[in-house]
């Protein structure tokens, strides 16, 4: 039989926005990103309309979401004046500094949110009832996994927002995130979505072989063995007991990662359970991390926590 894993918390939605502008453009197609210096090199004189639009814009708007969770309910986006774009999050107290334009294209109204060399561009339009609607967010494939950072909430393409009030002051003990948290953030999911990856597909292998595979090749899912950020290994700890798979920071500021799976039998089961845990570098390192333990219930190497 088989059991498999279940990912850890969804990431929050802002982070997720974060990520969608922060990313390298290998994850994304070149036309969903454009560089900030073009941007700012086509952005015209400010007209009447798109101050009209940036007066409209400036104050607190908050998310509406059909998935009723505490992190879409208290995720705010703050538009000041002079073009700063905060992504709240009241329930953890943090938030995303961004910067925003408006650009106008044949006609059509653009906000254009940068991040540090990068820009995404999305449409911007009101509905009658004043709703602020945001479409064309671009988020890289690369992420569109069920149950990791979208975990469905963006996936219909668009954003639906309500003004709440016309205050653009953030809240009390919000913390500012730094813009290298959010790319590396990024980078990291990489990581853990293959070694999560790796995880199921040994599961799924040894329930076919009744032996784990004992390199990438072997396991065929189209995982590289090394990545712009990552190396990925796999490390046979018993070829019909237990499996470690491991994605190793190749930056400085990167966690690492590494999974576990392993054989165990359920009271009253003759059948064993191919069981797989995640697990994450307590610190940014990049050394390879240490070997698990096996025991009934094994446990995170040390200087590693379940995620």
């Amino acid at each position: 039989m088989l059991k498999l894993t279940k990912l850890s918390s969804i990431t929050k939605i802002f982070a997720s926005i974060a990520i969608a502008i922060a990313m390298n453009v290998a994850y994304a197609p070149i036309s969903n990103h454009l560089r900030s210096d073009a941007i700012a090199a086509e952005n015209p004189p400010v007209s009447a309309e798109t101050k009209q639009l940036i007066d409209r814009l400036t104050g607190q708007w908050q998310l509406v979401s059909s998935i009723n969770t505490p992190d879409t309910l208290t995720l705010i986006f703050i538009f000041t004046a002079d073009g700063k774009l905060y992504l709240v999050n009241t329930n953890q107290k943090s938030a995303f500094l961004l910067e925003y334009q408006v650009n106008t294209t044949n006609g059509q109204t653009y906000l254009d949110i940068l991040q540090g060399s990068f820009a995404s561009r999305i449409t911007v339009d009101f509905s009658q009832k004043g709703q602020l609607i945001l479409q064309q967010l671009v988020v890289p494939a690369a992420f569109q996994y069920s149950g990791n950072i979208l975990g469905g909430l963006l996936l219909p393409n668009a954003l639906f927002l309500n003004r709440i009030s016309d205050d653009t002051n953030l809240p009390k003990d919000v913390e500012v995130a730094s813009p290298q948290s959010s790319v590396s953030s990024a980078r990291q999911s990489e990581a853990k979505t293959y070694v999560g990856s790796m995880n199921r597909s040994q599961q799924a292998f040894f329930l076919e072989k009744n032996y784990f595979a004992g390199n990438l090749e072997v396991l065929a899912i189209g995982i590289p063995s090394e990545t712009e950020n990552y190396k990925y290994q796999v490390m046979v700890l018993d070829s019909t007991k237990a499996v470690q798979n491991i994605a190793i920071a190749k930056g400085d500021g990167l966690k690492s990662y590494t999974g576990l799976v392993y054989l165990t039998k359920m009271p009253n089961d003759p059948e064993p359970y191919a069981i797989a845990i995640l697990c994450e570098s307590v610190k940014p390192t990049r050394q390879s991390p240490p070997k698990f333990i096996l025991k009934p219930e094994p446990e995170c190497p040390s200087g590693y926590n379940p995620i």
